[in-house]
């Protein structure tokens, strides 16, 4: 599924991963990630202490985004997302600080999927 949405992908666009721990968010980006760089080999882990990681592709700029230690809104403005979802493609993992009503009028006008991987 990861590497069907990668192919049909264009920029900007983001994904919201939802499930909890151990639903497969992270594998589902590294095969995103892996399939756009044509690069099985390509390592790409959670970002879940330094929050974002950013790859360049042939489709854009990707933003590997990791929310679960992000427990202030601020935050959300100060990493640059919001500006990033209207540029770049986005995986955003624990989306759902973003539901939050701070954040409606950036997201409004944002081609947003989201995908429940929970079983």
């Amino acid at each position: 599924m990861a590497e069907d949405m990668a192919d049909g992908v264009s920029s900007p666009c983001s994904i919201f991963l939802e499930g909890g721990l151990g639903a497969g968010k992270t594998t589902f980006v590294q095969f995103f990630i892996q399939r756009l760089l044509n690069d099985k080999q390509q390592s790409v882990s959670s970002p879940t202490f330094n929050i974002v990681q950013i790859y360049d592709t042939t489709k854009g700029s990707i933003w590997h985004v990791d929310l679960y230690r992000i427990k202030d809104e601020r935050e959300v403005f100060e990493l640059g997302l919001l500006e990033a979802m209207h540029e770049c493609i986005c995986l955003i993992e624990w989306p759902q600080i973003l539901s939050s009503g701070a954040f409606q009028h950036y997201i409004a006008n944002c081609k947003c999927t989201t995908l429940n991987l929970d079983v």
